[in-house]
């Protein structure tokens, strides 16, 4: 499928929606957009964490983030997304004070910038907010949902995510490419597997590359 193509949903996805309805209405409205995970995925990432991904960062902050912020609030653990638009990173802030997630999950603003890290010229998030947002412990769980990737001249923006943050993992760790269908994930999915031990599963239900180090 191109970059430009889009979804329609099925009864897998409409399953997955019931499945997220206890997370859906244990909080106010969340807005949604073409832009988020399908509701597959977001169940995927959400059994993850409750079989034991306690440490959780996500590349691209949205209504995902409040979900992911209620499920380690009843299981335990903490989130740290990171997200390039200011507004955007102030509105899940807001979000997560609201529903008194503070201190489950927290949004880091990380603009932009060129680095030795990109593919095609294309700017990833500045390194000083990016370390902070990373820590020190280990990752359990890292979700690549950014930055924006949605057009032909922007396909590759997501490639720098693992080889920027592969020694912040955790030995059994696993990272989660959203919109793996497209082609230009596609194309970050097979460089990955060139450079680095990881190794994905292809789900084009839930439209997410699922990535391992093999044991």
């Amino acid at each position: 499928m191109s970059v430009e193509g889009t979804v329609e949903w099925t009864d897998h996805d409409l399953h997955a929606w019931q499945v997220l309805r206890p997370l859906l209405d244990a909080g106010p409205y969340l807005p949604w957009s073409s832009g988020a995970m399908r509701a597959s995925g977001l169940v995927t990432l959400c059994n993850e964490i409750v079989f034991g991904r306690r440490r959780m960062v996500e590349l691209g902050a949205g209504a995902s983030t409040l979900l992911f912020a209620r499920v380690l609030r009843d299981y335990g653990g903490t989130l740290v997304a990171v997200e390039h638009d200011a507004r955007w990173a102030s509105w899940v802030t807001d979000r997560l004070a609201a529903e008194e997630l503070s201190e489950v999950a927290s949004v880091v603003f990380a603009p932009l910038e060129e680095t030795p890290h990109g593919w095609d010229g294309l700017p990833w998030y500045a390194a000083s907010p990016l370390a902070a947002a990373v820590g020190e412990e280990p990752i359990d769980l890292l979700l690549v949902d950014g930055p924006p990737a949605h057009d032909r001249t922007r396909r590759h923006a997501r490639y720098p995510a693992l080889p920027a943050l592969i020694d912040a993992l955790a030995d059994d760790a696993v990272v989660v490419l959203d919109d793996a269908i497209r082609d230009g994930e596609g194309d970050v999915v097979e460089r990955w597997e060139r450079e680095t031990p990881f190794r994905f599963a292809r789900r084009e239900r839930e439209a997410i590359a699922l990535g391992r180090v093999p044991a």
